[in-house]
């Protein structure tokens, strides 16, 4: 029987843009050999064709890692070592089903993936299947961990901390804004990505600029991003740009901190504000025609019969890969963003919650690495975000409808409390097939 050091299992091997980062990164960046990845998926058609195109491109590159596709994820989990989850249930299609409903209710903007009423739906179902993967593992491989990037990532992360005996963290890196560092933060003071030491921190899809230093000359360049934030004329720049940046202006003066990242997604946990743009079109990747194309790209490169460098055209920002092998090594690495108990990295927030901060790895742990106190207004608000994230995640897990309708009351992002509460009883029973419990209570 063949022994392999690490075996991977990615739960969502038929993605089209997270399978590949994947694949990319175990047979093209580190060469893994004598290692095992198992794809799965409920799409054997997708999974079989991303299996196949991983084998032909570690066969020519030589890398002798054993690729395999299956759609049984019990068979998968056995002997794990890491579980690399991206999997959003019918993703699509439930959120349409949202913003039927929402829009009927008049609050087509609560349709949201990861805040207001529903990412409150969006985590029931995303927590009821990352649960069950868990209570699988928990008997297949209790020693794996998870590397969740399925959304709404930290309710997600949350419910698995407080609910299973699972170690795992959340990748998100869409305060980089850009593939492999910070992009957009540099340019603001005229500064490339290399040249500069950043910290950010906080909430998933709510992290904050909190440290910009000249990495060369050791200046602090926080002022001067701030005084451009507060004070620069915009009037020259694209209007996607010069809108980011007015936002980022208001929430300056309102909170005391710059937003890293995408505006809109800081926006999903916060009122409905009249400048950010709100999705009318399900928050994922590519129309069924768009993703079938991409699967008959993906099983030309499987044939042979396309270029296998393709397959990598449209990459994801996140690389659970690099975390694992760090782990699994023992190397030391700092990761800039990740998704793990806080334990006193920010200290306004309680010890146990899941925040987003920079980590230290050593020795086959993760550390979180302190970081500048939360302005207090900004504080407080991600204290009332998180204190969300933890009612609902609770909520999932026990199926429990008036944690749900709490949650509601304390969420910043809802403000029509009474319509909201409508629409959660709705919306509860018409996902009813995807959730535990709630029902019952309806």
């Amino acid at each position: 029987m063949e022994v392999f050091r690490m075996k991977f299992v990615l739960i969502g091997g038929g993605s089209f843009v997270f399978a590949p980062t994947v694949l990319e990164d175990i047979i093209v960046k580190h060469k893994l050999s004598n290692d095992e990845l198992v794809l799965v998926d409920p799409n054997l058609e997708a999974v079989e064709a991303m299996a196949g195109a991983g084998k032909r491109i570690a066969k020519e590159l030589g890398v002798s890692v054993q690729i395999s596709a299956v759609t049984n994820r019990r068979e998968a989990l056995s002997g794990a070592d890491y579980v690399i989850v991206s999997a959003s249930p019918q993703g699509a299609r439930r959120w349409s089903m949202d913003y039927e409903i929402l829009s009927e209710l008049g609050m087509a903007d609560q349709a949201r993936e990861c805040g207001g009423i529903g990412g409150m739906l969006n985590a029931f179902r995303s927590i009821t299947l990352l649960i069950a993967i868990c209570r699988d593992m928990e008997e297949m491989c209790p020693h794996a961990i998870i590397l969740d990037v399925t959304n709404p990532m930290p309710r997600v992360v949350t419910a698995i901390d407080r609910f299973t005996s699972i170690r795992s963290a959340g990748f998100c890196n869409i305060a980089y804004q850009g593939p492999e560092n910070y992009a957009i933060l540099p340019q603001l003071v005229g500064k490339k990505p290399a040249e500069v030491e950043i910290v950010t921190a906080g909430l998933n899809h709510f992290a904050w600029l909190l440290s910009m230093k000249d990495k060369l000359t050791g200046e602090d360049l926080l002022p001067i991003i701030t005084a451009y934030i507060r004070e620069g004329d915009f009037s020259a720049l694209e209007e996607g740009k010069r809108r980011e940046l007015i936002v980022m202006r208001r929430w300056l003066e309102a909170y005391g901190a710059i937003a890293a990242g995408a505006v809109d997604h800081h926006a999903e946990y916060l009122p409905v504000q009249e400048d950010i743009h709100y999705t009318t079109t399900p928050p994922y990747h590519g129309t069924e025609q768009e993703r079938q194309k991409r699967l008959d790209e993906i099983k030309a490169i499987a044939a042979g019969e396309r270029d296998w460098a393709d397959l990598f055209s449209n990459r994801s920002w996140e690389h659970p890969v690099d975390v694992a092998l760090a782990l699994n090594s023992g190397e030391v690495k700092r990761i800039d963003i990740l998704n793990i108990r806080n334990s006193g990295a920010i200290p306004q927030l309680p010890e146990e919650r899941i925040v987003e901060v920079p980590v230290s790895i050593a020795n086959g742990k993760w550390t979180p690495i302190a970081v500048p106190p939360l302005p207090q207004a900004l504080a407080e608000l991600c204290r009332t975000i998180s204190d969300v994230h933890e009612l609902i995640a609770e909520a999932a897990v026990k199926g429990d409808v008036a944690l749900a309708h709490q949650a509601v009351e304390l969420d910043p992002a809802v403000t029509d409390k009474a319509t909201a509460h409508i629409a959660l009883d709705r919306l509860l029973i018409l996902h009813s097939d995807m959730l535990l419990g709630f029902i019952n209570e309806c």
